[in-house]
């Protein structure tokens, strides 16, 4: 049978810089490869969840599921399960786990052999893939990195730049999804002199303001908050939250290591850590909070 992708990766956004270096060495070694980033032309207007429905049930030959905590309780790529779960009733071997973490996915029986990602750079990974599809690697394309020498350091990918960019598009996009599925409340995202700025409307008002820009407060790379009920002054250079990015070694994750003087909780000196998902829901809960006030 011909299918249109030779793999289809299902994973959460919190992974995909793994996952984008695995898709970077497939592409040029001739792997017909469904990564969203690679789709975003083809994906424009069409219904998400059927689209993507079709791609990982019908679409391609392997589905790799990139299993992790965030995997585990994310939207999007639960409905990505579900479809290859559908298509695996029928062939066996259509899912290929790879693992960061532990964590038990529904669908997924523990004695389905698996690979390790914490014992795997992107790149071994990728060429896992490839003889898996029966392919082999096209060493032309891969620069020879054994000529020189290479540093003894944690196989982990962790760019703070890279994550942070990541972090204010998920918030924005989280928050206006969230806010559309509700009667009577939205959500505007747009830029302003170099900020990511969130407004959550309720009857005509403007409830909720949250800008969010890189620099600032805190090191390059990490991301400065303003956030307050109704509409900030035009004016305003304030900052009531600041945060760095940092690898977490007791979850194995990357998370916010936040200083918040009121931006989710009264002033406080102490540092906190969140992870993506946690700080969202914080979020979205004092947001909640707002919007059922009577003032």
């Amino acid at each position: 049978m011909s299918y249109q992708f030779d793999v289809a990766l299902s994973f959460a956004g919190e992974d995909r810089s793994y996952v984008r270096e695995v898709a970077a060495f497939l592409e040029p070694n001739n792997v017909r490869v469904f990564y969203d980033e690679f789709e975003e032309v083809s994906m424009w207007g069409k219904d998400l969840a059927e689209h993507l429905d079709d791609i990982y049930r019908n679409k391609a030959r392997y589905c790799v599921i990139f299993i992790s905590n965030q995997y585990a309780n994310k939207v999007w790529p639960s409905h990505e399960k579900r479809s290859a779960l559908a298509r695996g009733v029928i062939d066996r071997e259509y899912i290929l786990p790879a693992r960061f973490d532990d964590t038990d996915v529904l669908g997924i029986p523990p004695s389905t052999v698996y690979i390790d990602l914490r014992k795997k750079s992107p790149e071994e990974f990728a060429k896992l893939i490839i003889q898996k599809i029966g392919k082999k690697v096209d060493d032309a394309s891969v620069k020879d990195i054994k000529s020189f020498r290479t540093p003894k350091i944690e196989k982990r990918t962790f760019n703070p730049y890279a994550e942070s960019q990541k972090f204010i598009s998920y918030i924005a996009t989280e928050i206006k999804q969230r806010c559309s599925g509700l009667s009577n409340i939205s959500a505007s995202v747009f830029n302003r002199e170099g900020k990511t700025c969130i407004r959550v409307v309720h009857s005509g008002k403007t409830k909720y303001s949250l800008d969010m820009w890189m620099g600032g407060m805190t090191e390059d790379s990490g991301i400065s908050f303003y956030g307050i009920q109704g509409e900030p002054s035009f004016s305003s250079g304030s900052t009531n939250a600041w945060r760095s990015i940092v690898w977490d070694k007791g979850s194995n994750l990357v998370v916010l290591e936040l200083h918040d003087m009121s931006l989710l909780q009264p002033f406080s000196t102490e540092k906190k850590l969140y992870s993506y998902d946690n700080f969202l829901d914080t979020l979205w809960n004092k947001i909640c909070d707002i919007l059922e006030s009577k003032h």
